[in-house]
Order: C-alpha cells, then sequence, then structure tokens
C-alpha cells in the first residue's frame, strides 16, 4: 500500500511516518524544505511548495491514500489549509487516489452534543480572540474535505500531546472537553489502521487517549 503524506515535517508527521514505516506501507513524502534524517528507507521524499501543483501530483502518483497533517504554522503570512487541501484534492481526483484522511481538531467545524459546552466556549473565545480566520480556514478545509466526493475520513482530536501512549477511544460520537487529550503516538496509531482497513469512512472522528 502506498500513501502520501502532507505535513510531513511537523511533530504529528514524525509520528505518523514512523509508525507507517512499522506497518510496511510505502510512503510518499511532502517536505517544504530539507527533510527529516530519519525518513525511511521505504519512503519517497518530494520537496517543494504546498502550492506547487507539480510537487502535489508528485506526492500523490501512484498513492492509494494520502493523509493531510499540516495546520496553520506561525510563521505563515496567510492562512493556508483550506486552499492547499483544495488542490490536494483536485489532483487526488485526476489521478483517482481514492481515500483521504484529513486531521484537524475537535473545535474545528461543526460540533455535535458529544462536544462539551466549555470545549465549544474555548472555540469561540479563541475566534474572538484574534484568530477567526485560522479557525475560519480551518473549518473551510474540513468542508471541503467533506464536500469532496472522496472516501474521506475527517479526525478531530483534542489538544495532542507528545506522550507515548498507543491506547485511545475513537468514535463519531466521542465525548471530548478541554481536558481531553490524545497523543501524537496514538494519533499515527490511529491514522495507520484507518488507511489500511477504514471504519470511518465518509464521516468524522473523535479521539482521546484511554
Amino acid at each position: 500500500m502506498i500513501v502520501s503524506v502532507f505535513g510531513a515535517s511537523g511533530r504529528s508527521g514524525h509520528a505518523f511516518v514512523r509508525a507507517a514505516a512499522e506497518a510496511g506501507l510505502y510512503q510518499r513524502l511532502h517536505y517544504r524544505n530539507k527533510p527529516s534524517e530519519l525518513t525511511p528507507d521505504t519512503a519517497t521524499v518530494v520537496v517543494g511548495a504546498l502550492t506547487d501543483p507539480t510537487a502535489v501530483r508528485e506526492v500523490l502518483r501512484g498513492a492509494d491514500a494520502a493523509v493531510i497533517l499540516f495546520g496553520p504554522r506561525p510563521d505563515a503570512r496567510t492562512v493556508f489549509c483550506a486552499s492547499t487541501t483544495k488542490a490536494i484534492i483536485a489532483s487526488m481526483r485526476t489521478q483517482e487516489v481514492p481515500r483521504l484522511l484529513c486531521v484537524t481538531g475537535a473545535m474545528i467545524g461543526d460540533q455535535p452534543r458529544s462536544v462539551s459546552l466549555a470545549m465549544k466556549l474555548m472555540s469561540f473565545g479563541v475566534r474572538k480572540a484574534g484568530q477567526s480566520e485560522v479557525m475560519d480556514d480551518r473549518d473551510e478545509q474540513e468542508r471541503l474535505v467533506r464536500a469532496s466526493a472522496l472516501s474521506y475520513t475527517v479526525i478531530k482530536p483534542p489538544r495532542l500531546t507528545d506522550a507515548e501512549s498507543k491506547t485511545y477511544n475513537a468514535s463519531a460520537t466521542l465525548s471530548v472537553g478541554v481536558s481531553s487529550h490524545l497523543s501524537r503516538t496514538a494519533l499515527a496509531r490511529f491514522l495507520v489502521d484507518e488507511a489500511m482497513q477504514p471504519k470511518y469512512a465518509h464521516s468524522a472522528v473523535y479521539l482521546q487517549d484511554l
């Protein structure tokens, strides 16, 4: 199985690349700059801007699934998550890559009853505190994925940590709140499992550590 990875250079990306390699998945990794020295031998690296259609096509070449792990960057002058995701989706359609896993967040997009009132208020507060453009961009990213007609899964973790926990709860109706958290190791494990044996196709799923 070949998996394309957008956002391989971040901490969540590193965790996924490691977990996917351990699971025997072949990966095509996108890096904006110099790739990590920890890149496995079973991976192909593509270096280029996310705005470069040629680079995006090359990352997706021959893939069975794509994983989007990038998020807002403090040094970014403009928001980019929605526009870049739109370009990836368009290229996936052209190249007939059927499966898309996109990591957003528990405060992004629609929030069902299982998301606590405190977390909903936190989301509102973040937007009012000057992050509305960033949050709106992420909302639009999630909307684009849901409307893509691909076999998608939106993954909505709460606060991510660098703990080594590999056990987690996952459900479309999982109760999450401001104290909920998920290790990047557990996130990576879920993504690998979901890429190999989809359980949440055409839906959004919440996760948190056990």
